[in-house]
């Protein structure tokens, strides 16, 4: 095989092939997994350009001396069932081919490549008023072409249906590289041939088919031979062409769910409906998880009917409550009884204005009262996007939040999206969880009450072998169950590796699917092993392709037990790091890159082979320098270990790593300075001003390019002392005095940092200004390096020693029983995360925000605090440590405000490119500048113009270094927001 697949790439090489070809032994692992319980090496990847590189490679691998090789095509990786996964080829069209290329408003037509995320899609088409209506949990990082695949659907598919209902039209490649095209006066000659060749097939078996298929909204696709044969003029189209239409190829209806093993789909045009002006939920929470489903279709059967109906176990809302996503959902929730819970149903409306919303509302409650339910705990209406938006964040984290479970036995996908009538439904699922119950197996439930679609996911441990055969036993059981209630075991994500039971579903009619794939793929090229095979070649089974879990339990137990690897160790795939939006603060790397092996997930997966390989001694330089140049580009932003619902901490990992690698080579200068860079700030000060001389000359900027770093701040100690008067700086021999504070409630010590202390001694200064006027005793703790920059580069004998000589010192303050305060956000929350992890017991430092709210608190009870009319709107950018790892704290800012009558906008961002010391390094000045550029840019471009009141925006930003990155790339200052509070109460 590997001789076929060098000879191949010669071959390729020799043509017009414009794309990347990529063998990396690195690069291919992280293509060998998705979001399934399946790991399977590719031997090589291609990322074509354009539609003539497709051309070219299905050309080429109809070549006789290449059709023992295979091909499958690869989108955004989030499938639950292998099916982008396989041995030979993969072409993943989701690095280039990624581009909106038309939109026809008159006709509601959007023409798009099939790389393009489905949020993205819709991101354009928001301004417009239009969207593309089927939705999935991973909307913000499935591409168009995965879900024409798999023709997926999910929330509303009642009302909106699925994929190909709104498919008019594809653009696709056939193995040899023929143009296949579909839809309204777009036929290609292959097209027509296939469409001749399949009719020919298909129609003298219209009876026997229609047999087969049981009508269920998540009718069966992969291949769709009803709706080819059928006439289903009365389905809804969704202005799609009608599919008994002689202008309209039938071929959709094939190609929609064929997972990649029919043709390679570039290019699809879709239709798009207008956005519903107002939308409204429900919540009805319930102490039984069947009797919630038995209730579904009485909500159903409202009038007026339900846009949706979603259903989340209590298992998921538990877990919800330790994710980032609680601290802008749990006010919804008020008033749930969680001793009782054990359902919550959201039931949606949507009408395009607000009255008719509110009666769509009042009429839904009103026939809500006409039934008793005893098993109802509340219902309560929720009205406004923001509002639904939010609870629909919270839904759509349910899968990852699923594989957060603690412990070694965690929820794992293979039984997730059964498909039932919905009145069959809640004696389904009844079953289904004897099923699980009998084999002692914990689980957790969420999904779409009103499609019949139950997501299940049996908490089970592979890397044990007591466990590794109930894939099999709960597959089989599953599957019989389906059947017995007219449904199928492939409800949504489509077959994959699942294939296996194809044939047993379908029974005799499955040689008329197989002829379907030969008419396509004669030679059984295009992602074989699945869906069908074109004559009898074996379809992969469950338990006989490799697992994650066969390399996992190979790492040694040490490995597991680290707290360092332990996140990134459990690793699901669940792709969340792919996130499309670029005002999402994970994963900047990515973002900028659109490389996956610089994504979380992509790291994950090259530490867990090194960790193999380390655990069996395999040396294998090429690749350690392939997780080292993954590992170089991470910021250590850790926006990861707080938005991946699995808390993948990368920067831990990586920490660990680099502790590991600088044993076996040598340094970087520019890290060395940079690791010292906490403790030489003290000696720099000394001689601040000859410091500056030499970082503001043309000469010392060239010494500092020659060791690697740019653009470095210079020292501001001057500008702190001016506040001298205001504050107590204490020292060793002056701790005592704290001793002798009497009000201790109005007294806080400023944990000082290098970057306040020393670099923006301005915005200290302001700071402290700020405390005395609201007559607060300010003490200053004598500074120490924190470590926190010895730990990002992996410098752990450092780290452990800076941080217990600062957690020695902290202790000692702290027993004095005043109130630690840090400014910076994620120094202050080192104190929190890494020093307990290497066993420092923990001692509260504040973020101070988080202190002041208090303070104020106590204050405005005896004292009113100032009101400010403000004329200016105040816009905070927070830091992306901060609001990924204390999700309070942002709105704490708000609050902070709010106490002074002030407003202040929390303004979504992405990561400004600096963090730290990454932003100053100077090979990584490009990638810093463009993550500047993706998100910061416009919002900063933005805040220049005046709001729609005619009033001045002002940027504020809690990061020191988001500050710095501003001043060097746009020349605008933003101040920190307790600045500008200084600046507002004190003139």
């Amino acid at each position: 095989m590997q001789a076929d697949i060098e000879a191949f790439v010669t071959a390729l090489k020799a043509t017009e092939f414009t794309g990347d070809i990529e063998s990396q032994y690195g690069q291919r692992l992280v293509s060998a997994t998705d979001n399934s319980i399946y790991q399977i090496m590719p031997d090589l990847l291609l990322f074509p350009r354009n539609n003539e590189d497709v051309a070219i490679v299905l050309k080429l691998l109809n070549e006789p001396q290449f059709q023992a090789l295979s091909l499958t095509t690869r989108g955004g990786g989030t499938g639950t069932n292998g099916q982008s996964l396989n041995r030979g080829i993969i072409l993943d069209l989701s690095r280039h081919l990624n581009q909106i290329l038309h939109f026809d408003e008159e006709k509601r037509l959007v023409t798009v490549q099939t790389g393009v995320v489905k949020d993205q899609l819709n991101a354009f088409l928001r301004p417009l008023g239009y969207f593309f209506a089927p939705e999935l949990s991973t909307s913000n990082r499935a591409t168009i072409g995965g879900m024409i695949n798999t023709d997926a659907s999910g929330q509303g598919s009642c009302e909106y249906g699925k994929t190909s209902q709104h498919v008019r039209g594809l653009h696709a490649y056939s193995i040899g590289g023929e143009l296949i095209t579909t839809g309204p006066h777009q036929s290609s000659p292959k097209s027509e041939a296939l469409q001749a060749t399949l009719s020919a097939l298909l129609m003298p078996k219209r009876a026997e088919i229609k047999a087969h298929f049981p009508p269920l909204n998540r009718f069966i696709t992969g291949y769709d031979l009803d709706h080819f044969t059928q006439d289903h003029s009365d389905d809804h189209h969704y202005g799609n062409c009608n599919s008994s239409s002689n202008h309209c190829s039938k071929l959709n209806h094939i190609l929609c769910g064929s997972e990649g093993t029919l043709a390679v789909i570039t290019e699809a045009t879709l239709n798009v409906l207008p956005i519903p002006k107002e939308t409204a939920l429900v919540l009805i929470s319930y102490d039984d998880f069947i009797k919630a489903l038995e209730d579904a279709p009485y909500l159903m059967q409202a009038i007026p009917k339900p846009t949706s109906i979603e259903v989340i176990d209590n298992i998921v809302m538990e877990i919800a409550k330790n994710d980032f996503i609680w601290a802008t959902t749990e006010q919804y929730f008020t008033g749930i009884d969680y001793g009782k819970l054990k359902a919550i149903q959201l039931v949606e409306f949507n009408a395009d204005d607000q009255d008719a919303l509110t009666a769509k509302v009042d009429a839904f409650m009103a026939y809500m009262a006409q039934t008793e339910n005893p098993h109802r705990l509340s219902i309560r209406p929720l009205q406004g996007k923001k509002a639904v938006n939010e609870i629909y964040g919270l839904r759509k984290r349910a899968v990852g939040l699923l594989g957060a479970v603690q412990g070694n036995r965690r929820p794992i996908p293979f039984v997730e999206d059964t498909a039932v009538p919905p009145e069959n439904l809640a004696p389904f699922i009844t079953e289904f969880r004897a099923i699980l119950d009998k084999a002692n197996v914990r689980y957790g439930m969420f999904g779409h009450a009103d499609a019949g679609v139950i997501h299940v996911r049996p908490a089970l441990d592979l890397k044990l072998a007591e466990d590794r055969p109930l894939i099999r036993t709960i597959s089989d059981q599953v599957f019989a169950l389906c059947v017995q209630y007219g449904g199928a075991l492939w409800g949504e994500h489509g077959k994959g590796v699942r294939s296996e039971y194809a044939q047993s579903f379908f029974s005799d009619l499955y040689p008329l699917i197989q002829q379907v794939k030969a008419t396509f793929d004669p030679h059984n090229q295009l992602n074989p092993g699945k869906i069908a095979s074109p004559h009898q070649e074996a379809l992969l089974k469950i338990d006989e392709v490799p697992l994650r879990a066969d390399f996992n339990q190979q790492i040694h137990s040490q490995y597991w037990a680290e707290a360092a690897y332990q996140t990134t160790l459990y690793c699901n795939g669940n792709g969340a790091c792919f996130n499309y939006d670029l005002d999402a603060a994970m994963c900047p790397s990515y973002k900028a890159t659109r490389e996956r092996i610089y994504s979380p997930k992509g790291r994950a997966e090259l530490i867990k082979e090194w960790l193999r390989q380390q655990s069996h001694n395999i040396e294998n330089r090429p690749f350690e320098a392939e997780v080292y140049q993954s590992l170089s580009l991470c910021l250590s932003c850790k926006s990861c270990a707080g938005e991946c619902p699995i808390k993948v901490n990368i920067p831990a990992a990586k920490s660990q790593f680099l502790a590991q690698y600088y044993q076996k080579h040598p340094r970087p200068l520019y890290e060395k300075l940079l690791i010292s860079s906490e403790k030489m700030a003290v000696t720099s000060n000394k001689v601040r001003p000859i410091y500056n001389f030499i970082a503001d000359s043309k000469w010392g900027q060239k010494l500092f390019a020659k060791a690697g770093l740019v653009d470095l701040p210079k020292l501001e100690r001057a500008a702190y002392k001016s506040a001298h008067k205001l504050y107590t700086e204490l020292s060793t021999d002056n701790i005592h005095l704290l001793a002798e504070v009497e009000q201790k409630e109005n007294a806080v010590i400023i944990v000082p940092d290098s970057f306040f202390m020393f670099y923006d001694a301005t915005t200290f200064n302001g700071i402290i200004q700020l405390l005395s006027y609201l007559g607060i005793e300010v003490f200053i703790a004598p500074y120490q390096p924190s470590g926190k920059v010895a730990h990002v580069y992996g410098a752990l004998k450092q780290f452990e020693a800076e941080a217990t000589a600062q957690h020695t010192l902290l202790e000692k303050i702290a027993s004095y029983g005043i109130a630690l305060v840090g400014i910076e956000p994620p120094i202050t929350l080192t104190y929190r995360e890494e020093y307990p992890a290497i066993g420092l017991k923990t001692v509260h430092v504040a973020l101070i925000q988080e202190w002041l709210n208090r303070y104020l608190v106590q204050k405005a009870t005896s004292n009113p605090l100032p009101q400010i009319e403000l004329q200016e709107q105040l816009q905070l950018l927070s830091h992306c440590t901060e609001k990924t790892n204390a999700t309070h704290a942002p709105k704490a800012w708000q609050q902070l405000f709010a106490h002074f009558g002030i407003s202040l906008e929390l303004v979504k961002s992405g990561c400004c490119g600096m963090s730290g010391g990454f932003g100053h390094i100077k090979e990584n000045l490009p990638l810093s500048e463009k993550i500047y550029q993706q998100s910061w840019a416009p919002i900063v471009a933005d805040s220049q113009k005046e709001n729609t009141q005619g009033e001045k925006r002002t940027l504020l930003a809690t990061g020191s270094s988001c500050r710095t990155q501003v001043k060097r790339f746009d020349q605008v200052t933003i101040l920190h927001p307790l600045v500008k509070l200084q600046q507002l109460l004190m003139g």
